[in-house]
């Protein structure tokens, strides 16, 4: 894990992960050896729309930790 501010302290093995996570994926990556630490929020707003041009479609998402929102037409 990187810090994206101060003096980007590595902390190998170490995961945030969000509150919600539930209780059997945490003893998963437990036993992998993860040091976990859980906040309420682990990013700001994401927002992302991909383009698949393949099947001439959009597929859009957004975190729900505000009024996030993708739009593509």
């Amino acid at each position: 894990m990187f810090s994206s501010f101060g003096d980007h302290e590595k902390l190998i093995g170490s995961l945030i992960l969000n509150e919600q996570i539930p209780k059997w994926i945490r003893k998963d990556l437990s036993n992998m050896g993860y040091k976990l630490t859980f906040r309420e929020k682990t990013s700001g707003p994401v927002n992302a729309i991909y383009f698949d041009r393949q099947h001439g479609s959009f597929w859009g998402g957004s975190s729900n930790f505000g009024e996030d929102y993708g739009v593509g037409w």
